[in-house]
């Protein structure tokens, strides 16, 4: 399994309120890690630092669960 993370840096488009709030969006309607892996794919890494920061308590627990599982798959 090869997940492809985006490599682009976050612009000042990217770090705009309106955008920060579209992915908080799609971060609380993040369902499945393969919906995670998207979002990865798709924002750039410092974008994504800073909405998780946005999105609600119990669903930013279960990304970060999320992603502590896959880097311990990934590291074993």
């Amino acid at each position: 399994m090869n997940h492809r993370i985006c490599d682009l840096d976050a612009t000042k488009e990217w770090l705009r309120l309106d955008s920060i709030d579209y992915i908080v969006e799609c971060l609380e309607a993040c369902e499945n890690f393969e919906m995670l892996v998207d979002l990865r794919e798709i924002f750039p890494r410092q974008t994504l630092k800073v909405a998780i920061t946005k999105v609600g308590a119990s669903q930013r627990e279960r990304i970060i669960t999320k992603l502590q599982q896959f880097n311990q798959l990934k590291a074993a």
